[in-house]
This record gives structure tokens, C-alpha cells and sequence, in this order.
């Protein structure tokens, strides 16, 4: 095959120096820079001398490889996932489907830009990992070569799923919501199979297994040398298993992109409204208006906050219909994780299925609550809006709390429908009921943090699309950030900042109280949830005076 065609790619090069030029992206590579060589100088030995067998290194590697990892999961989706969708909107992607240029070059151009973008994200950590490879005990064809490869398989996979979304997403801040959904469930949710039916045989645990190469965390773990902590929790799969896994997903998610991509497939019928007939314009219908609930909403009450019903009127997630199977979602699993547990399919502690319930709750909140939270004054803005709610004789803080209360009251539902599995752990062992109950005041800290963090990045944004990516990328770095402090305890970090560290995060609270393995020795309570209120409350004053700012007559 001839190379030249596709490196005159112009999508190819228009996506690439678009996005080289963003400071945004200038900002990524130079955090992912500084944190990977600073790991390493953390623990770069005083002695000029190396060891082939000591642990050290690896032990600095773990770390560095983690984080390269979460940079990639934060950033390489979030440009695909509005490549297709943004151009749909401008109108400009029917004018590049007619072109001259066929569909199939577009969508390489596409997946190409972003995942050179990838490449280009962790090479600026190769002196760290090499700096580890000159300390000793790794090796270039047993990690580094592996792991590079890990990489690239991952810039291709979630650069073909942000694609893919984006082709079938009616507006960017759905295509960045969709997008990180699957992404969790490629990274964690599908381990979660293999973990439960590790102990069975058959096509239930071949189909568990099938779907733990969708995550890179086993592949991790093998190549850093955690292969052990995999084994005993049932999962048994390697780097090779989930290149073939990258492999077989990106051509899938491509050949249904570019279906979709076809020039035909852009043509969509407008709807032509109801025809009403002349008989329903009569008497009768104009007074059964005013009394008939279908005819007519019914007043907001004079108590009742009129910008939060506004909020659960006209989003998606607010309608009475999603809420609902969100409880019914979080309460399914969280029982049915403490049932499978309970008889014995798996060989746990009930603090281990806390620890587990814990993961999932955080899970959902880092799911819907940057989707939710960065729709709140962002869309508003973008929309036009706000300027019909600042000219309303509704004051500025009684904007705030109705919007803040709309996402704080959504996420609480959804913590609140996982309590019947904490219900059925306090029956199994009464004892744990003390550590339920802190439990529940964590995660309650951590929904208050999620909606309030989320609405500040919301209130400093142009646009929604902007305000979700920054939303997730904050939340990701607060939440998976401290646990990857925690991940690289002993070496290069010391225990008195793993745990100074870990205060700001709830879920480590929560984690430490029901004591996970790894945060037996931690006591983050009650300091964790002083540091957790102090968070909210300086965020919560942020978010008074941008709102007061945005209120401001011009």
C-alpha cells in the first residue's frame, strides 16, 4: 500500500494542526511530562550505581504507568467524541461527504489525527520510563516495548469509540457523555463479570473472560508486575489478549462509523408535526384546558424553587421515567452484589463487598454527575438562555441553589436506591453498621463535591461541550489522582503523604472506613470529611461570586 495518499491526507492535516495549535493540548502534554519525570526523580537513587534485581524500580514504574494510562483514558476521547457531531452542526460535514474526498479517507484522517495526538501524549514520558529502565529490574522487551504497545492499542480503541458516538449524537455535550459512559464500562464495569463468575466453568465464564480483554488493567497489571493481584480475583488475561481485543473493536466500531458516514445516511426527515382538525379548536376543548392535566402542567408552588423544576422539566436525565431506572439500576446491583457474594460464588468479606459497593456508587457519580453538573450554566450561556433568566425577578442565589439542588437531588437518588445492599450487609454482620453509617456521610460529601466542582467548571466555560470535558478531566484527576498517589505508596511516597493525599478524596474515606485491602493502616475520618467540607464550601464561594458576576447588569 502506498503511504503517500494517506500522509496528503488534508482532514489528516487539517485535525492535526488544529489541534497542536490548542493551548489546551500544549497544557496536557506538559502535565503529563512534568508528573511522569517527576515521579521518577522522587525516587532516583543518590548513588550512581543500578540493580538488576531490585524491586525499586518497578515499584516507580507502576506509578508512572498509571498515570500515563489515566491521561490517555481523560484526553484521547474527548476530541473524537465531537470530530463528527461539531461538523454536523457547523453543516460542514455534508459539504466534506460530497467532496471529492472519499468517506472512508475522512474517517481515517479523524481516527488518525487523534491518535497521533495519543502518540505524542505519552512519548513526552519516555525519558521517565527509560530513567526507570536505567535504574534497573525492568527490561525493554519484557515492559517498555509491551507497554508502548498497551498505549497505542489504547489511543486506537478510544479513538474509534469517540467516532463512532459521535456519528450517531445529536449535540456534543451527549457525545461526551455517551462516550465516557462506555469508556467506564470498558475500563472497570467489564472486569466486574470475570471477578463474579472467576470460580465457574463453561460459556458464562468464557463470556466473562471475553469481556475482561476490554479492559486495560489486566494487561497493566501483568506488565508491571501486579499479574498476581489479577489471578486472585479471577482474571487471568494478558497485554497480547487485549491487543487482539483493540484490534477486533476498532476495526467493528470503524466499519459501523463509516456506515454511517455515508453521504445517504445524513439525509433525515423533518417532522411534520400533528394535523389537528378544525372540530378540536371548539369551546368544549378551550375550557377543558384549563382543568384537564393533560391539557395543562400544573403551577410550580409558591415553596418550591422555580429554576430547579425548570432543570427537571426540560433535561433528559431530570424526567420522572430516567430517574426512576437509575434507582432500579443502582439498587439491581448492589443487591445482586451482595447475594452473589453471600452465597459463596465468590470467596469475599463483607468488607470486601462494601469496598466493592463503595467503587460502584463513585463509579455512577463520576458517570452522571459531570453530565448533569456541567449542563447547569454552561448550556445556559450557549443557548441565550441566561440572559432571559438575568433579566427575571428571580435573585441570583435563588438561581444557584434551584440549579445546584437539581443535580445534588438526581445524584442523591441515585445513592440513596443502593442502600438495600448496605441494609443486607448490616443483617449479615450487625457489627459493621457504625462503618455503614460513615460510609453513607462519605459518599454524601462526595456527591456534594461532584455537583458543586462540576457547576464551578460549568460557570467558567464558553460552551457545554467544553464544560463536560473539563467537568470529567477535574473529577477523574480528583478521584483517580490521589488514588494513584495511594497506588505508589512506600516508593516514591511516604505513608504521612499517601494519607494527607487520600483526605481529598471521599471515596478513599469510605475505602479506609470499611478497610479495602491497602487502606487497613489509613484513618481518614473525621479529617476527611473536614477536607471534603472545606472543598465544598470554597467551591460553593467560587460559584457565588461567578454567579453574582454573570447576574450583573452590563
Amino acid at each position: 500500500m502506498n503511504p503517500q495518499p494517506l500522509l496528503n491526507n488534508p482532514i489528516l492535516q487539517r485535525e492535526l494542526t488544529s489541534r497542536l495549535r490548542s493551548p489546551n493540548a500544549l497544557i496536557a502534554l506538559a502535565i503529563v511530562a512534568l508528573v511522569s519525570c517527576g515521579l521518577v526523580l522522587m525516587r532516583w537513587p543518590a548513588e550512581a550505581s543500578i540493580d538488576l534485581v531490585s524491586q525499586g524500580s518497578i515499584q516507580v514504574f507502576r506509578p508512572v504507568t498509571y498515570a500515563i494510562a489515566i491521561a490517555i483514558m481523560m484526553l484521547s476521547p474527548a476530541f473524537p467524541a465531537t470530530a463528527i457531531v461539531s461538523e454536523r452542526k457547523k453543516g460542514t460535514l455534508v459539504l466534506m461527504l460530497n467532496s471529492p474526498t472519499p468517506p472512508w479517507m475522512v474517517y481515517v484522517g479523524k481516527l488518525l489525527a487523534n491518535v497521533l495526538l495519543g502518540v505524542l501524549l505519552f512519548s513526552v514520558s519516555l525519558p521517565a520510563i527509560f530513567a526507570c529502565y536505567a535504574m534497573g529490574g525492568i527490561s525493554i522487551t519484557g515492559h517498555i516495548l509491551p507497554l508502548l504497545m498497551v498505549f497505542l492499542g489504547m489511543a486506537f480503541q478510544y479513538s474509534a469509540l469517540g467516532l463512532w458516538v459521535s456519528s450517531r449524537s445529536q449535540s456534543i455535550d451527549a457525545s461526551l457523555r455517551w462516550t465516557y459512559s462506555i469508556l467506564l464500562f470498558l475500563v472497570v464495569l467489564s472486569i466486574g463479570p470475570s471477578v463474579l463468575v472467576g470460580k465457574l466453568s463453561g460459556i458464562y465464564a468464557w463470556i466473562a473472560q471475553a469481556l475482561t480483554t476490554l479492559s486495560p488493567i489486566p494487561a497493566l497489571q501483568q506488565i508491571t508486575g501486579a499479574l498476581g493481584q489479577s489471578k486472585s480475583i479471577g482474571i487471568s488475561t494478558g497485554w497480547v489478549e487485549y491487543l487482539i481485543m483493540c484490534a477486533v473493536s476498532t476495526i467493528g466500531l470503524a466499519i459501523a462509523t463509516l456506515y454511517k458516514l455515508h453521504p445517504n445516511m445524513m439525509d433525515r426527515a423533518r417532522d411534520a408535526g400533528k394535523v389537528i382538525e378544525a372540530k378540536e379548536s371548539s369551546w368544549f376543548r378551550r375550557i377543558s384546558y384549563l382543568v384537564d392535566p393533560n391539557r395543562r402542567k400544573s403551577g410550580i408552588p409558591f415553596w418550591l424553587n422555580p429554576v430547579m423544576v425548570k432543570e427537571f422539566r426540560t433535561r433528559k436525565f431530570g424526567r420522572l421515567h430516567w430517574l426512576l431506572r437509575l434507582i432500579a439500576v443502582g439498587a439491581v446491583v448492589s443487591i445482586l452484589l451482595t447475594v452473589v457474594a453471600a452465597t459463596g460464588t465468590v470467596n469475599w468479606g463483607v468488607d470486601r463487598i462494601a469496598s466493592s459497593m463503595v467503587l460502584m456508587q463513585i463509579g455512577f457519580l463520576l458517570l452522571l454527575g459531570p453530565s448533569l453538573g456541567a449542563n447547569l450554566i454552561a448550556s445556559e450561556v450557549e443557548s441565550g438562555g441566561w440572559q432571559l433568566m438575568r433579566a427575571s425577578p428571580i435573585s441570583p442565589w435563588r438561581i444557584l441553589t434551584g440549579k445546584l439542588m437539581s443535580t445534588f437531588l438526581t445524584l442523591l437518588l441515585l445513592l440513596f436506591a443502593t442502600l438495600p445492599g448496605y441494609v443486607m450487609m448490616s443483617y449479615i454482620q450487625p457489627a459493621i453498621g457504625g462503618q455503614v453509617s460513615n460510609v453513607i456521610i462519605s459518599l454524601l460529601i462526595a456527591t456534594a463535591m461532584v455537583t458543586i466542582l462540576s457547576a464551578c467548571v460549568s460557570a467558567y466555560s464558553k460552551t457545554s461541550a467544553a464544560a463536560t470535558a473539563g467537568s470529567y478531566a477535574v473529577l477523574l484527576l480528583l478521584f483517580a489522582g490521589t488514588l494513584l498517589i495511594w497506588l505508589g505508596r512506600g516508593n516514591p511516597f511516604g505513608p504521612v503523604f499517601v494519607e494527607r493525599a487520600l483526605l481529598i478524596n471521599p471515596a478513599a474515606t469510605a475505602l479506609a472506613e470499611m478497610k479495602a485491602p491497602g487502606f487497613e493502616t489509613f484513618q481518614l475520618i473525621p479529617k476527611g470529611w473536614y477536607v471534603g467540607l472545606a472543598i465544598c464550601a470554597a467551591g460553593l464561594i467560587v460559584l457565588i461570586l461567578r454567579i453574582a458576576r454573570l447576574t450583573r447588569p452590563e
